[in-house]
């Protein structure tokens, strides 16, 4: 949901003639393909993609459904999961959508009310990715869930994601952490190889996955062009300053993150000095108790105060924005907004924007919608016995939100 457009996201529909009234506008969506990946059984062989022929580089449609034996999700709609977005939307108001199809009556499908957008211009747009996992073969706990595409799922989800992130209009995307599954060389040339496609400026963070097997991950991304600062780094765009901060620790058994005093206290430094808003990111959620309320852990409870502390004193206009839990939510430190963004790789599969205002900031959280990669996250909506998709996803308004900035 955004200031002047929406994204609807179904998980299925009927098999053809789709159509959906907004606003007194009628859009005619194209009928989707069901999403068919494979759920192994405990002991079974896992099967292969074909290397070759008419199914090679596609999900093997014919053979392999994420419900056993071949049965469809809903068989009342058979067309699988879908996405569209609405432009040209007025800010702040609300859309009813009606949904129609061959066979199908009308019906009210949803209602969505567009945000209001902080005062003055719009300055700049620029985007973010987290938890991209480059070399995950399979999701779930039991490690269910697997794939057949190719390339592999994780590799297609973050180029799709930073596609559009491009069309919607970023010029900039941040890499908030968790690069890769195990920090393997062959990990990270993936990586930066999918980075070298892309259109955006690409800014990259490490996460706690990013020093696993002890790989020098910093100078194999320099040398594959692609550079990483461990301290904390500062980039300026019109109206807003990035502060980009490293919260892995050194130790790569240590799943919770690690924020130092000293780099805290820069942190706030470059807050103080910005001359206006700030947007802090990090790999690790701020804890913002004694004891983490939720698994993975983030940054510890007491660098969390110091830093979210030092950040209010310094300066009263700052988004704290991380990754790494895989889900999407958003709450507050006094007047310090914290948002946690969600995996591109595994249910809902994301992305987030960013709208630069003069007198605010929007955040624009959207599901990846290319085909393949909506398929795949759709599917992993069922890890955990169905409660991933429920845990993950946050509510509306944790995923999209405007934020006003003090007045000076």
């Amino acid at each position: 949901m955004g200031t002047t457009s929406a994204q609807l996201v179904w998980r299925g529909s009927p098999g053809s003639g789709l159509r959906l009234e907004v606003g007194g506008r009628e859009v005619e969506v194209a009928a989707a393909e069901p999403a068919f990946i494979h759920l192994s059984r405990p002991g079974r062989a896992m099967p292969t993609a074909p290397r070759s022929g008419p199914g090679a580089g596609r999900l093997a449609h014919a053979r392999y459904s994420y419900l056993e034996g071949g049965r469809f999700l809903d068989a009342r709609w058979p067309g699988g999961p879908g996405s569209v977005v609405l432009e040209d939307l007025a800010p702040a108001t609300t859309y009813e959508v009606v949904a129609r199809a061959r066979g199908v009556p009308p019906f009210l499908a949803c209602r969505f009310t567009t945000l209001r957008p902080p005062p003055g211009r719009l300055l700049a747009r620029f985007a973010t990715v987290s938890d991209v996992h480059i070399g995950e073969k399979h999701f779930g706990i039991t490690g269910r869930i697997h794939d057949l595409g190719r390339p592999a799922y994780p590799v297609r989800a973050l180029q799709a994601a930073l596609d559009e992130a491009a069309a919607w209009g970023a010029g900039t995307v941040v890499v908030k952490g968790d690069l890769t599954r195990q920090a393997t060389p062959a990990e990270v040339r993936d990586y930066a190889t999918v980075l070298a496609g892309s259109p955006l400026a690409a800014h990259t963070m490490l996460g706690n996955h990013d020093s696993n097997l002890g790989v020098n991950v910093v100078g194999l991304l320099g040398s594959l062009g692609s550079h990483v600062e461990l301290r904390p780094q500062a980039l300026e765009l019109p109206g807003l300053r990035l502060v980009l901060v490293n919260t892995m620790h050194a130790d790569p058994h240590f799943h919770r993150g690690h924020l130092p005093a000293e780099e805290a206290e820069e942190v706030a430094r470059l807050a103080a000095s910005a001359g206006g808003p700030v947007w802090v990111a990090m790999h690790h959620p701020p804890e913002l108790h004694p004891w983490p309320t939720c698994y993975p852990p983030g940054v510890p409870h007491d660098q969390s105060m110091a830093l979210l502390g030092a950040l209010s004193a310094a300066n009263p206009s700052v988004l704290v924005t991380c990754g790494h839990r895989h889900r999407n939510r958003r709450y507050n430190y006094g007047d310090i907004v914290i948002s946690e963004v969600g995996s591109t790789k595994d249910y809902p599969g994301c992305w987030a924007g960013y709208e630069v205002y003069e007198g605010g900031l929007v955040q624009v959280v959207r599901r990846t919608a290319r085909p393949d990669v909506l398929a795949w996250t759709e599917a992993t909506r069922r890890a955990l016995n169905g409660q991933w998709g429920r845990w993950s996803p946050g509510r509306l308004d944790d995923r999209c939100f405007a934020i006003t900035w003090p007045a000076p």
